[in-house]
């Protein structure tokens, strides 16, 4: 891959970020496929499908119903021709009992003719995740 389209794949995914973090979901949606999708573990409390261009937005609102004072914490992006593997920790306090989180995880973004089609996260800890917001469910 040349060095513009790998500087263009980055930009791209920090400009998402940046645009969703101030929450100009107009802006960020037009970087999306109409068939965008994201998909959580079902171990999360936000577990299941999104889909669409208003996906990401619908899972910001899931999300933050259980998390307050977030912010992400980005520590590298490594970048292929259809992929984008971002590194970061998401800092956030449970509403469930005010336990304050360090949330590893990858979250690997597919792109498709220029755009977003979707978002994978892979959460290194869960079971962290669902105790700290009550809804760990027992075996």
């Amino acid at each position: 891959m040349d060095s513009h389209r790998y500087a263009a794949i980055r930009a791209m995914v920090e400009n998402l970020y940046a645009l969703t973090a101030a929450g100009r979901w107009d802006e960020a949606e037009a970087m999306m496929t109409d068939d965008f999708r994201i998909l959580e573990a079902d171990s999360l409390p936000y577990a299941g499908e999104y889909l669409g261009k208003g996906a990401l937005r619908d899972l910001y609102t899931k999300v933050f119903a259980f998390w307050e004072d977030a912010s992400l914490e980005t520590s590298d992006i490594t970048v292929s021709e259809d992929h984008a593997i971002v590194m970061l920790t998401v800092h956030a306090t449970s509403r469930h009992n005010g336990q304050r989180l360090a949330m590893p995880l990858c979250e690997v973004f597919h792109l498709r003719d220029d755009k977003f089609s979707g978002i994978t996260p892979y959460y290194f800890d869960t079971a962290s995740i669902a105790r700290a917001t009550g809804t760990l469910m027992a075996d």
